[in-house]
């Protein structure tokens, strides 16, 4: 570690405070600064919307457990890097010298318009600020059939709400599969949630009263209500790294120890992978964020990490309609799931797919309100066979 006494995280994100506890977990005893661009101290986002936005859960509780030896400056953007000074520029006109730098810039929501009234939710101040404005609402409408989209739709109707979600294509249907998405659609219409479809394309309505309904691309309304919420994905916060000499392609490049450049590593939802032929993409899950720490953390300090990015099979989780979902492997997953345990009639079923391409890479596991440790289950994507340790 000689010549490493001052590391900076840009991002105070889940991601970037886990690099900097995985840097004190593997004995680095310098100085760390965290940079975050938020006033609030570092949080957790997967509640926000659902036990923060609902009401359910204390406001507080998403608020991460930072270390108190490390420097946590809030409200400062990075705006620039010099890499052969060694130092970031910050939006208060001011810059940092680092030894090591770990970019956890993380994303921003993606918006379908330019209108100011456009709802999105990625922070704590959209989630408090959403779950003011259900509290007068009788209809929602939510843009976006994802994951978070539906995580909306789904504390939404738990508030009584008349809700709608409209996409593209079916939602969950590109990342669940048939069988999945089908079982959280039949939940969903079950609480009153209706489902549309527009295949030639999805766009707000601005009004002289905001945003009020989802149309086609032909100006066909999808939907009117009282909150319209844009749930369509997110966009990596790399403008700062421009003319940098950063490798950007769809996020910051990385290659599997998470290194960008000598003494620069990233981890997180900025962070994009090949892919193969050329190509590179991100995967911005709770999962990713907290195996790319630590990958990050040792490869700074020169260590041989414990294990490379795709060593393991990754995991997601959502909770939607009364259903606890659980994933492990690749997704979508292929072809026709083993049922292992529980059945889809009971919506209490542990499931299991093998690798798209034979024996090679991971299959997909699957627990719906289904018992299991992530731990077997990442174990069961690796092998479907494995049915007994399942179980």
């Amino acid at each position: 570690m000689s010549g490493l006494r001052r590391m900076v995280v840009v991002g105070g994100s889940q991601a970037g405070c886990a690099t900097a506890a995985a840097l004190r977990r593997l004995g680095f005893d310098g100085e760390i600064t965290v940079i975050g661009d938020e006033l609030h101290r570092p949080y957790a986002r997967p509640p926000l919307s659902k036990g923060v936005l609902s009401g359910a859960e204390p406001d507080d509780s998403v608020f991460l457990s930072t270390a108190d030896d490390f420097n946590l400056v809030s409200g400062i953007t990075a705006v620039g890097l010099d890499m052969e000074r060694k130092r970031v520029e910050l939006s208060d006109s001011d810059s940092i010298r680092y030894d090591g730098l770990v970019i956890a810039t993380g994303a921003r929501a993606r918006r379908l318009s330019q209108h100011a009234d456009e709802i999105t939710l990625r922070t704590f101040d959209d989630a408090i600020a959403l779950r003011e404005r259900f509290q007068d609402a009788r209809d929602v409408a939510v843009a976006g059939g994802g994951f978070l989209g539906l995580e909306i739709a789904s504390t939404a109707a738990s508030l009584g709400k008349t809700v709608t979600v409209v996409d593209q294509i079916t939602p969950l249907a590109g990342r669940l599969g048939p069988r999945l998405s089908d079982m959280v659609l039949t939940a969903a219409a079950e609480k009153g949630v209706k489902i549309r479809v527009s295949t030639g394309g999805v766009e707000l309505g601005p009004t002289d009263r905001g945003v009020d309904r989802v149309q086609s691309a032909d100006g066909s309304v999808l939907a009117e209500a009282d909150v319209v919420v844009t749930a369509v994905g997110d966009v990596p916060n790399t403008e700062w790294l421009r003319g940098s000499g950063i490798a950007l392609s769809g996020g910051v490049v990385v290659d599997s120890d998470c290194r960008v450049a000598p003494g620069i590593v990233a981890a997180g939802d900025v962070t994009s992978t090949s892919s193969g032929g050329g190509r590179h993409t991100r995967s911005p899950h709770w999962w990713n964020a907290s195996a790319q720490a630590t990958i990050a953390a040792a490869t700074l300090l020169g260590r041989e990490p414990e294990a490379r990015l795709g060593a393991a099979a990754p995991f997601f989780w959502t909770e939607v309609f009364g259903l606890r979902i659980r994933l492990a492997g690749q997704l979508p997953p292929c072809g026709e799931p083993m049922v292992i345990d529980g059945s889809f009639e009971d919506r209490r079923v542990l499931l299991a797919w093998p690798p798209a391409d034979g024996n090679v890479g991971f299959g997909t596991a699957a627990a719906v309100n289904f018992p299991i440790s992530a731990p077997k289950l990442t174990r069961l994507a690796r092998n479907p066979d494995a049915r007994r340790d399942a179980q």
